[in-house]
């Protein structure tokens, strides 16, 4: 196994299939994946347990040590991982995982339940029962192996809380979300003493997790999605492309599949867009009355200030240059058919 060293207490360490024939990458990732999380069999999806149907498997591993936890990062194709009865018994100390979605989607099913999480979100799984991770399509994640008696009975069965979607983009969730990829980027560089106390950090936010960051179990799978891109948005509006295609590329789907999937919401997607950028720039006018609207404009997303004075009146009731230093809702939840109507 390649490893990649950095100076740091943990040593980041990398592990990838490319440099394998494809005939040997299956059995090669069988490796990967339980040396970087926890006793796992992959298996093609549709092709049976425990089996692969096809030339090579695409993926690699980056793993961290930080302090009490483990962090990695994980890239890989379609594909279902299970966890049975036989991987928990294999198991010396029981961990608890949480996976932050970067890209694709996973259906998760564990203690009765299964749930759908995509970009922008983030699901738990108890190791020390049975789970499958179902990955749909091309998938990356970020995730956290926690010793699971430091996280406060967050898995215990009477919680409810494996096998569910939390958001990423508010609440509790966010906080720890925010504080695992944080973590992740700078670990290499933390002293001990910083590790440690970064890894009780995650173990103590994700202890307070509850049911009020989960999304809402009743809605259709098509809603799930829709939700999911919601959040990734709300995450990236700033500094990632979200054009229709980057954002149907991200998910694995058709900008054709995207634009239905809203069809039947409060509004667009290029209106949910719209209104993700001109919260965020009342935001920034709120909080930075002397920062110029062009400035603003640019930095948000918008072609000029018209089309942010238009956007803002139609959302607010007010221009731009109004709410420098004011806070004002919108004048609907989101714009659509019996809100305004967005200029996008």
């Amino acid at each position: 196994m390649t490893a990649i060293e950095r100076s740091s207490p943990g040593s980041l360490r990398r592990w990838q299939t490319d440099d394998k024939p494809p005939a040997e990458q299956y059995a090669y990732w069988r490796e990967v994946v339980c040396a970087a999380f926890t006793t796992l069999n992959p298996a093609a999806r549709g092709a049976g347990r425990d089996r692969w149907d096809r030339p090579g498997l695409p993926g690699w591993v980056d793993s961290l040590p930080i302090g009490s936890t483990n962090a990695a990062e994980v890239e890989s194709c379609e594909q279902q991982l299970r966890h049975g009865r036989a991987q928990v018994a294999a198991m010396d100390h029981p961990v608890l995982f949480i996976n932050l979605q970067l890209r694709g989607r996973s259906v998760v099913s564990q203690d009765g339940r299964t749930c759908l999480s995509g970009p922008g979100t983030f699901s738990l799984v108890d190791a020390s029962r049975p789970f499958t991770l179902d990955y749909l399509e091309s998938w990356r994640t970020v995730s956290f192996r926690l010793p699971l008696e430091a996280a406060g009975g967050l898995t215990s069965p009477g919680r409810s809380l494996t096998a569910r979607t939390f958001s990423a983009s508010h609440g509790m969730g966010r906080v720890l979300t925010q504080t695992m990829r944080s973590l992740w980027t700078e670990g290499p560089h933390l002293t001990s003493e910083a590790a440690a106390a970064g890894s009780a950090a995650i173990c103590a936010l994700a202890s307070a997790l509850d049911g009020s960051a989960v999304e809402d179990d009743h809605t259709s799978i098509a809603e799930s999605i829709r939700r999911s891109i919601d959040d990734y948005v709300e995450l990236n509006i700033e500094y990632a492309d979200v054009r229709p295609e980057a954002v149907a590329r991200n998910f694995g789907i058709s900008v054709r599949r995207l634009h239905q999937l809203y069809e039947d919401g409060p509004c667009t997607f290029g209106q949910m867009v719209m209104s993700t950028r001109a919260r965020y720039c009342a935001d920034m006018l709120a909080a930075e009355p002397h920062v110029s609207l062009t400035e603003a404009a640019a930095r948000w997303g918008f072609s000029d200030l018209s089309h942010m004075n238009r956007v803002f009146r139609r959302l607010f009731g007010h221009s731009a240059s109004e709410l420098r230093g004011r806070r004002v809702a919108p004048i609907a939840p989101s714009p659509g058919p019996d809100g305004p109507s967005l200029p996008v």
